[in-house]
């Protein structure tokens, strides 16, 4: 028989017991939402730095004060404004780690203070924990899956008929619909928003078109192209020139109307050329390294048929990549065809539907038209963009 007075002596060693797992179990709940609350965290900053570097983009890697002004914002609208119980360090450009210093770099640290604790409580944790979570994103030279070829028109077709286009270092983005008739074309990534292209007896060498979302106007994301829309060249006191089988250096200026037919001409480092009128480089030889093209409102988009070109665009400054810029407004076609010429730098008419561009070789350009006519009068190469000389960029994070 047992003895009475054993009897419920299991009663405490159960309710203990209990206690320990139930304990247990709701530190389990609250290092969930923990775990939870940092991953919305670091995804708070690590938006916050993208955003960051995204505006340092539009600003080469200057305006720091918009930088953290974006980073700052962004990490309010992911539910981290600093204050409170939230500690927001943003830096630009960092100051520490293996981006110190890069003056292209945004650093976000967000620290939380007091988050809440429910049955942690029992364990001495009554006032939360603290948790903090940190990101660097850095501009960087665009992939080779990133147009270097736009064509922005939602309704008018592009032609590659015949046409010979050599650009393994980037893509092609199509708005609308294209002829490839007849065309080899070699590119990372072919992409179309409007109809299925017509590729009757076409060769793709590294990818074949496919359809995509429509891409818009790169300029904003390009600093001197940026600049060049906010800040046009003057276009007072423009000047005539008749430069018919004129041999010498061509001034920087504004001209109203300019004729450079059979001409051979260098144009002025660092200069800038704004054509308010007519222009005609039929037959020319014309050569000139950072040097900007700027065609107004009133313009005529430049003929080069037939002519012997090499131009290259700044490289530094607030026009960096800008060789020819064409106000969106301008709707009026440049031609770029001849032999062997060369380009260097931003191509930009984005107004212009009926652009023919033949027999580049060498150069790296970014192209943005309207539209464009590739038609077989000549190979077009693409050279892949040198060491951080990329005009194309884009944000990634560092850490």
């Amino acid at each position: 028989m047992r003895n009475r007075g054993q009897r419920g002596q299991v009663i405490p060693l159960i309710a203990l017991c209990l206690t320990v797992l139930l304990g247990f179990g709701g530190l389990g709940v609250d290092v969930g939402t923990w775990e939870y609350h940092q991953r919305e965290q670091q995804s708070a900053a690590d938006a916050a730095a993208l955003g960051g570097a995204q505006q340092l983009i539009y600003s080469n890697c200057s305006n720091y004060s918009a930088a953290t002004t974006a980073a700052e914002n962004d990490a309010a609208n992911g539910g981290f404004p600093g204050g409170g119980n939230v500690n927001l360090t943003v830096q630009a450009p960092p100051q520490s780690g293996p981006f110190a210093g890069n003056s292209c770099a945004v650093y976000v640290q967000v620290t939380s203070n007091h988050v809440a604790s429910y049955f942690a409580k029992l364990f001495g944790l009554g006032n939360g924990v603290s948790e903090s979570t940190q990101a660097v994103a850095a501009v960087a030279g665009a992939t080779r899956y990133t147009p270097c070829i736009f064509l922005l028109s939602p309704t008018a077709q592009a032609n590659f008929n015949g046409a010979h286009v050599d650009s393994p270092g980037c893509g092609i983005a199509i708005n609308d619909t294209a002829n490839f008739n007849g065309a080899n074309i070699s590119a990372p990534t072919i992409g179309y928003a409007g109809a299925a292209p017509n590729e009757n007896g076409s060769t793709f060498g590294m990818a074949s078109p496919s359809r995509m979302l429509p891409v818009s106007d790169p300029c904003p994301e390009i600093a001197g192209c940026a600049y060049t829309a906010a800040n046009p060249p003057s276009s007072n006191a423009c000047v005539s020139f008749n430069g018919n089988g004129y041999t010498g250096t061509l001034s920087a200026g504004c001209y109203s109307s300019l004729n450079l037919n059979g001409a051979n001409v260098t144009l002025q480092s660092g200069g800038t050329y704004v054509l308010n009128g007519s222009s005609n480089f039929n037959g020319a030889h014309v050569t000139g390294t950072n040097v900007t093209i700027f065609v107004t409102a009133g313009g005529t988009a430049p003929n080069f048929n037939g002519a012997t070109v090499s131009l290259s665009a700044p490289s530094t400054g607030n026009l960096a990549h800008v060789l020819y810029y064409q106000v969106p407004s301008n709707t009026t076609s440049a031609n770029f065809n001849g032999s062997n010429n060369f380009y260097n730098g931003l191509i930009y008419c984005p107004g212009a539907t009926s652009v023919n561009f033949n027999g580049a070789h060498g150069g790296y350009v970014v192209l943005v038209f309207g539209s464009t006519n590739f038609n077989g009068s000549g190979a077009v190469d693409f050279a892949t963009p040198p060491p951080g000389g990329a005009i194309m960029k884009q944000v990634v994070l560092g850490e």
